[in-house]
This record gives structure tokens, C-alpha cells and sequence, in this order.
């Protein structure tokens, strides 16, 4: 099996998440069917590191001049595709060519640009849906990681629900808990100085970074003096904006800003963390109340979208949009020692259902029925 994958996210400078779980995903995947091969395409021009695995992946640059409206995932990757003689091309990251010479299997997790679609030019928000109709449509199989996101599908899109597989992530494998002899000198660059609530955050407003916040601010005062707050993953505007909005509310001495973590460092900080806030407006999944798990660390998390069928009975869910309900999650959380230890224990219970192994036996059943049906379509064009 000769599978190409549209490895952008794994060899950009800041990889985030879709690029993480891709090196698990695939990572494992070579464990699983170690016989395939995968052509990793990519734009990154100087040398891209191996966190790949070598014997099974090969990296391939692949350039376009003069790329205009993202006519290098459009045109010029199925056509690498197509000369590669690929059985079959996977798009991890919500789109897809408008061409398909190969048979192509396209992982949608959200449909976060239409539900905040005020927050985006409305020229994105419009090819964001014209490729998701072209996967629904001529797609050979799609992906999502919840039962959320391919219900959605069924329902606005019309998408045949027998080309859907369901394929929830798993933790990233880097996540463990780290002991808590080797927490102070990562602690100290960050400036966290007691316990702490941890929560990623990002310039979109659906991370709800800004309504933290505010939350924060409306939690008791005794919460505040005995606890901090630190927000990771900010970029310099957001951290402008979000230093602005803790000077304002009075909560320099409680919260601590930072902009994106070292991925070394990550495992130490959800590790020593005694809650992850990810009061989120939309998401497909919710990646990070795994991770949270792995790590021992207790969860906070929204009532809607995808995170209550991960989250299920081992979080507080809250209402994202009222800062009341985030702000007694928040003074609920902090008081009872007992809450979050019972709800680390059930967080480590439901991880059990999630697992690379089991992520990268369904990926390898969806890859299977597209190349059959390539297999298909070959057969009757000789005949």
C-alpha cells in the first residue's frame, strides 16, 4: 500500500495539534501495517526533522510558484499525487483538493469556520464549505474524531454515513506524569509560584481565552490569592490584548501570561497542574482533556459540541458562555481536594477507550475501503 498524506502541519516552525497527532497516528500505524509506505508531501525548504518513522515515511518537498488561493493543496499535491501512483491520498486537516485523480481520504474534525464564521473573511469561510461539499461528495472515505462532527455531516451536507468512520485521537504519547521533583525549574519559567489552573490559549475566540478571564476575576478572592491562573500558546498581539484585559480586571498578581510552551515542556506543566481549564466554544474533539488525563490533572470543559461525549462524567462541564458558571466551576474546583483526585480517577478510566493502537487500526480500515474502491474503479475502466 502506497498512501500520500498532506504533511503541512507536521513540518511548519510551530506545530500544534493536528501535526502532534499525526506523527502518533502514523507513527503507530507503520507498527500496525509495517509492510505500506507513506510519501509525506510538505513545504518546509530547508531539512525537515525524522520524527517520523524513516523505514515507512518518506518525506517529499513539493513547491508551487506563484501559489495563489491555496492552489498548492488544490492542484499541484493531487498531482504529485497522481504521478506518485498513489493507491490512495489522505488530507488530515479539514480540506481537500478540488481535484481528485486518486482515491482520497479526508479527515474533517470540525466545522468550526462555519459555526464562528464572523470571526473570519467570509472568502475563507466560503472555500472552507465549498471543500467540505467536494469531500462529502466524491471523497472516498472521510474521517472524523467524533460522533459530533460526522452527525453534522449527515445532516448539512448530506454525506453518505457508510463512507464516514468515526476515529476518536488518543493522548499524546509524549503526556505522562512527570514526578514532582522535576516540576520547579520548568515552573519557575513560567512563572508559577503556586498551585494553578492551566489553560491553553489562542488568538481564536472559541478558545475562550478572554471569557476565562473574566471568569477568573469573578471567582472568590480567596481562589485568587491562594491560586494562579497560567495561559500558554499566546501569540504576541493576543498576549497584548489578554496583559490588557488582566490589568484592567486587577489579576496581575494571579495570572500569568505566556506565549507557546516548549513541547518538552508540556507533560511537566499539565502534570503539575491541578486543573486544565478548556471552557471552549467549538470543537470537533478535545485533545487536551486527554492529555489532561494522562498527565493526573483534573478537567474543566464546556457542555457543548463534541467535549461532553469525550469529557462524559469525568469533568465539570460548564456553560462556555456564562462566565458565572466557569467562575463556580472554578471556586468548585479549587476547594475540593476530593473532586479532583475522583475525577483524575475517572478520567483515567475513560482513557482506556482511547488508545493509538485502536485509532490506528480504524485509520488503517478507512485507508483499506478507499484503496478497494480504487481497486474497483480500475477493474471496470479495463473491463
Amino acid at each position: 500500500m502506497l498512501i500520500g498524506l498532506d504533511a503541512r502541519t507536521i513540518y511548519r516552525p510551530t506545530r500544534r495539534g493536528t501535526g502532534k497527532n499525526l506523527i502518533d497516528l502514523y507513527t503507530h500505524l507503520a507498527d500496525t501495517r509495517p509492510d505500506w509506505q507513506v510519501v509525506a508531501y510538505h513545504r518546509h525548504p530547508g531539512p525537515v526533522d525524522t520524527l517520523l518513522p524513516r523505514e515507512t515515511v518518506q518525506p517529499k518537498f513539493i513547491e508551487m510558484v506563484g501559489d495563489r488561493v491555496d492552489a498548492w493543496q488544490r492542484w499541484r499535491l493531487p498531482m504529485a499525487a497522481w504521478r506518485d501512483n498513489l493507491n490512495v491520498l489522505h488530507c488530515p486537516a479539514n480540506a481537500c483538493p478540488a481535484w481528485m485523480p486518486v482515491n482520497t481520504v479526508v479527515t474533517i474534525h470540525d466545522l468550526i469556520p462555519l459555526d464562528m464564521a464572523a470571526s473570519r473573511r467570509a472568502t475563507d469561510v466560503r472555500r472552507f464549505e465549498q471543500s467540505v461539499r467536494t469531500a462529502c461528495r466524491r471523497a472516498a472515505g472521510i474521517i472524523c474524531p467524533s460522533k459530533y462532527t460526522r452527525d453534522r455531516l449527515v445532516r448539512q451536507f448530506n454525506a453518505d454515513p457508510d463512507r464516514i468512520t468515526v476515529n476518536a485521537w488518543a493522548p499524546d504519547s509524549s503526556v505522562r506524569p512527570v514526578p514532582q521533583e522535576r516540576w520547579q525549574p520548568v515552573l519557575d519559567e513560567y512563572g508559577v509560584d503556586r498551585p494553578f489552573v492551566l489553560h491553553f490559549g489562542a488568538a481564536a475566540p472559541r478558545k475562550n481565552t478572554r471569557g476565562l478571564i473574566e471568569a477568573w476575576a469573578m471567582s472568590k478572592h480567596a481562589i485568587r490569592k491562594q491560586w494562579q491562573l497560567l495561559i500558554i500558546g499566546l501569540d504576541p498581539q493576543t498576549h497584548t490584548r489578554m496583559a490588557a484585559a488582566v490589568k484592567q480586571l486587577g489579576l496581575q498578581d494571579s495570572v500569568c501570561l505566556h506565549g507557546f510552551a516548549r513541547e518538552q515542556h508540556l507533560p511537566t506543566l499539565l502534570s503539575a497542574a491541578e486543573v486544565l481549564a478548556y471552557p471552549s466554544l467549538s470543537e470537533g474533539f478535545g485533545l487536551p482533556i486527554l492529555d489532561a488525563w494522562a498527565a493526573g490533572t483534573a478537567v474543566m470543559t464546556s457542555n457543548s459540541t463534541s467535549l461532553p461525549e469525550v469529557a462524559a462524567d469525568a469533568a465539570v462541564l460548564v456553560d462556555p458562555i456564562d462566565c458565572c458558571s466557569i467562575a463556580r466551576a472554578i471556586n468548585q474546583l479549587c476547594s475540593e481536594h476530593r473532586l479532583r483526585e475522583e475525577l483524575v480517577e475517572m478520567g483515567r478510566h475513560r482513557l482506556r477507550f482511547y488508545s493509538w493502537e485502536k485509532t490506528a487500526q480504524r485509520f488503517a480500515y478507512a485507508i483499506e475501503r478507499a484503496a478497494e474502491t480504487t481497486r474497483l474503479v480500475r477493474a471496470r475502466a479495463a473491463a
